[in-house]
């Protein structure tokens, strides 16, 4: 999918982001953090997979992974207070349902090569009925195009796609919060420096960077 050029450093991230992930996967106290940031360790590994697309993984195991992820956390996004999850602040149930669709989003990114072969061969199986003396063994031309007409709409969604991931990115590194607390007050925004530990600072790098690969390959694939 991506530039040559792009897919070592991107490799790169995700390698690290998986590393930090598990990490913090593996030494956290509390249980369902250590089960998100698992689940993020297996997106990193699912992205690392996509970027180098020659090897061959089963999509199914993929699909299901991601899209059971996706529903995970738009469950703890939604989930009422008395229910020992989390996302219970305005600001964790952004965050949560952020990741309900970037992990949906990788849902969509595994089907999209799926329907791009669909849509080849049904205008392969359309050219060979159009000039084969027998119907009955190929696609119709207007199966075909109905086919092709399905596909048609994941471009311009992969774009959309791509333009969001690049906006989250900014999100990601930019203090918002400080910004809009700034402008609220009359005051300069960045004029005062807030100093942040190392582990946001990791984790904010870390979903800037997941936010860039999932518009880089976006980007990619709309092309």
């Amino acid at each position: 999918m991506l530039a040559p050029f792009l897919s070592i450093p991107v490799s790169l991230f995700l390698a690290a982001g998986t590393i930090f992930c598990l990490t913090k996967a593996l030494t956290g106290r509390a249980g369902l953090p250590r089960w998100n940031y698992g689940v993020h360790a297996l997106m990193a590994l699912g992205m690392l997979g996509m970027v180098w697309h020659g090897v061959d993984l089963p999509l199914l195991p993929q699909v299901l992974l991601f899209g059971v992820a996706s529903f995970w956390f738009l469950l703890q996004a939604v989930s009422r207070a008395e229910f020992s999850l989390l996302c219970h602040t305005r600001s964790g149930r952004i965050r949560c349902f952020y990741h309900a669709a970037m992990l949906a989003a990788m849902v969509f990114m595994l089907l999209l090569p799926h329907a791009a072969a669909v849509q080849d061969t049904s205008s392969v199986a359309a050219g060979q009925t159009a000039s084969g003396p027998h119907a009955g063994h190929a696609l119709t031309p207007a199966a075909a195009s109905g086919s092709a007409f399905n596909v048609l709409w994941m471009q311009p969604a992969a774009q959309l796609l791509a333009i969001v991931f690049a906006v989250a990115v900014l999100i990601w590194l930019l203090p918002v919060r400080r910004i809009a607390a700034g402008l609220r007050g009359g005051r300069a925004p960045g004029m005062r420096t807030v100093s942040r530990p190392l582990p946001i600072i990791l984790e904010r790098s870390y979903e800037a960077g997941a936010a860039l690969t999932m518009s880089l390959m976006f980007a990619a694939a709309s092309m």
